[in-house]
């Protein structure tokens, strides 16, 4: 007689086991359910074995496989997080490491990268929400102050307020471009206060020290509890969002109608004059990028009011010849961390779960199941010590990291509090 087979049953067994293991038994009250779990016993090879599993037992199974295949349950009053890599997989692509050798050979390869963007959390389970969303929905601020956009507009207005000249002192300059919203919130962020923003780092190593620091052991049986993460994207992916290159086609598409006006006006109808001029200024910049700081083109295109139309956007001072700059490296703590920033509109939606409404729109099924927002490696949390000595070799350390430890703009969010 032929054995019976179940499909995915070594994963319907895993996961079925975290859920009873971790409070599941007490949410059935299916007492054939119970009769039947407790029926299932092991075969010769020590799993379990089919023949003692019952259809109900099968179907329980099932509808907790379904229920990681699908992405996390959505509340906009509720934060979520992953029940299990499985579940994350639906917006990462991952990579889980577990030995010494496998960080190794990873950190061999992503330490010397610099077209790459990285991001560092203690928790493999947490989804990228900002600072201030996981305030704005713990501490139900929404009731409050229904406008999101509005208390963004008041931390920016008291952090401009109290932290100007800190902000002119580092970079230098005295202009109205300087401490544009973008600025301001780049320094809150960097110094405690919750913010839209969500930092990223150009250094693999940076995000590795934020996803290691203020570690906590996994307490329960829950495999993805057993992990740290850091994410990744490379730039060329974040490009689209970028408002920097937003501005420089927008000032693009207008240089060519103002070029080629200016020309007319030139030639004076002098056709072959008008076709030599047009030759010999074809691909010139009529524009010059590097005088737009100052303008006020950039503090107006950050303004949270335009700001707050984009779902998500990426911010860095990276590309200097731009001309083109946010006024981010603002403080020691960002320029030492090699900071980035990505900007999420929504006050109750995480990151990734805006970049795949954003990107599936218009798309074909097939399309949207292939996408992924970024990539990711799980770290396990026993590596750790291994880590933070790799680390400290390179001198990555706490005092590098945080370089003005002393100056907390706390104060500003709980100022802000207060309507």
């Amino acid at each position: 007689m032929a054995k019976r087979e179940i499909s995915n049953l070594d994963l319907k067994i895993k996961l079925t086991n975290e859920y009873l293991n971790n409070g599941g038994v007490k949410e059935i009250y299916h007492v054939d359910l119970l009769e039947d779990l407790l029926a299932v016993k092991p075969g010769p090879d020590g799993k379990a074995d089919p023949e003692s599993i019952s259809p109900l037992v099968n179907a329980f199974m099932g509808t907790i496989l379904a229920d990681h295949m699908m992405p996390p349950y959505f509340d906009a009053k509720y934060l979520s997080s992953y029940k299990s890599t499985l579940q994350k997989s639906n917006s990462f692509i991952q990579e889980n490491i577990d030995t010494e050798e496998q960080f190794d050979k990873v950190y061999a390869e992503y330490k010397t990268k610099t077209d790459t963007i990285f991001r560092g959390q203690r928790e493999a389970k947490w989804r990228l929400y900002s600072k201030l969303q996981r305030h704005w929905i713990g501490e139900k601020m929404f009731e409050q102050w229904g406008s999101y956009q509005h208390f963004i507009e008041r931390l920016v207005e008291l952090g401009r307020a109290k932290y100007v000249e800190q902000i002119n002192a580092l970079l230098r300059e005295q202009n109205v471009d300087t401490v544009n919203d973008i600025a301001v919130l780049g320094y809150l962020q960097h110094h405690s206060c919750p913010t839209p923003l969500l930092d990223w780092t150009y250094k693999f190593q940076n995000a590795l020290y934020f996803a290691i620091d203020g570690l906590t052991a996994n307490t329960r049986t829950i495999e993805i509890e057993d992990y740290c993460s850091v994410y990744y994207i490379e730039e060329k992916y974040v490009e689209g969002s970028n408002l920097r290159l937003i501005m420089e086609e927008g000032i693009t598409k207008a240089e060519q109608p103002m070029l080629l006006e200016l020309i007319a006006k030139v030639s004076k109808g002098d056709e072959e004059k008008r076709k030599a001029m047009e030759a010999h200024f074809a691909g010139r910049q009529l524009i010059d990028r590097k005088r737009l700081f100052g303008s006020g083109i950039i503090s107006h295109m950050t303004k949270i009011s335009n700001l707050i139309n984009f779902p998500i956007g990426y911010f860095s001072d990276k590309d200097i010849e731009s001309g083109i700059l946010f006024s981010l490296n603002n403080c020691e703590n960002i320029l030492n961390q090699v900071g980035a920033f990505t900007w999420n509109s929504d006050p109750s939606k995480p990151l990734e779960m805006v970049g795949d409404e954003s990107f599936n729109e218009g798309k074909s099924e097939e399309e949207a199941r292939n996408y992924s927002f970024c990539n990711c490696f799980n770290i396990h949390k026993k590596l750790a010590d291994h880590i933070k000595k790799t680390l400290e070799s390179d001198g990555i350390t706490k005092e590098y990291i945080y370089p003005t430890p002393e100056l907390s703009t706390w104060e500003i969010f709980e100022e802000s509090k207060v309507k």
